[in-house]
């Protein structure tokens, strides 16, 4: 009887091990020290073409002294906080800019007055409610201060250029009366505002303003009275400047 037997691998000596580790171990962190350079240079080569897209820009890209802009605005002038009448209208903005900072504007509105459902909310008729909810007419000259000037990097892609101003001013308001008949007073005019600079020459703008009605007549039940209240409106326009801007300093 013949018998077969499988040949045993015979077991790798403990000192051998000992040797074999040493050789892999500085092999491995040889591989280590090798790639890390690679990856680095990987990553500087992916963040300098990032910087190569993002093009850095000083100074300013939009100057405004000097110039004249005008600002249309179409049916995106909008009542706040009117309880009996929205109101929405259009106009136009006009403003020369001395500098950069410093600007003289005039801003005149003309507005619908929308019944907000709550003129008949009581039982009574929409004439019989007092005028200070109807007021067409807002204009108002008023002096600008844009103290900041920033930037906006989009995507990566896109720069973009924003001012922010504060306004202050005085003007008027008129509506209709009771009955019909027109009436006009006295207002002043504070306001937060801001540019965003599509191009050299095109700006979306909005605004939002407070009018102080000093002299609103109020009439109701035949009595007439004068009354102090406010009038907020958000005003969001197309500018256009003309003329050349003068030199930066």
């Amino acid at each position: 009887m013949i018998l077969l037997t499988s040949p045993r691998h015979a077991k790798t000596p403990y000192p051998q091990r000992i040797a074999m580790l040493r050789k892999l171990i500085p092999a491995a962190l040889l591989c280590v020290l090798l790639a890390v350079p690679a990856a680095r240079a990987q990553d500087e080569e992916e963040s300098g073409s990032l910087r190569d897209r993002i093009k850095g820009v000083s100074g300013k890209l939009y100057l405004k002294s000097g110039r004249l802009e005008l600002t249309l605005l179409p049916l995106t002038s909008i009542s706040l906080n009117d309880a009996f009448y929205q109101k929405l209208g259009g106009g136009l903005q006009l403003a020369y800019h001395f500098s950069d900072a410093w600007a003289l504007g005039l801003t005149g509105t003309y507005s619908l007055n929308l019944d907000s459902g709550n003129a008949n909310y009581y039982g009574r008729q929409a004439e019989d409610i007092p005028y200070a909810g109807k007021r067409n007419f807002l204009f108002s000259l008023e002096g600008m201060w844009a103290p900041l000037y920033g930037k906006i990097s989009v995507a990566a892609e896109w720069t973009l250029h924003y001012d922010t101003y504060i306004l202050l001013g005085l003007g008027g308001i008129g509506g209709d009366q009771t009955g019909g008949d027109l009436s006009f007073g006295v207002a002043g005019t504070v306001g937060l505002g801001a540019r965003l600079f599509f191009l050299d020459w095109l700006a979306l703008r909005l605004e939002f303003r407070d009018y102080l009605l000093f002299n609103d007549k109020v009439s109701y039940d035949k009595t007439e009275k004068t009354d102090v209240q406010n009038q907020l409106m958000i005003n969001i326009g197309l500018s256009f400047f003309v003329l050349d801007a003068d030199p930066e300093e």
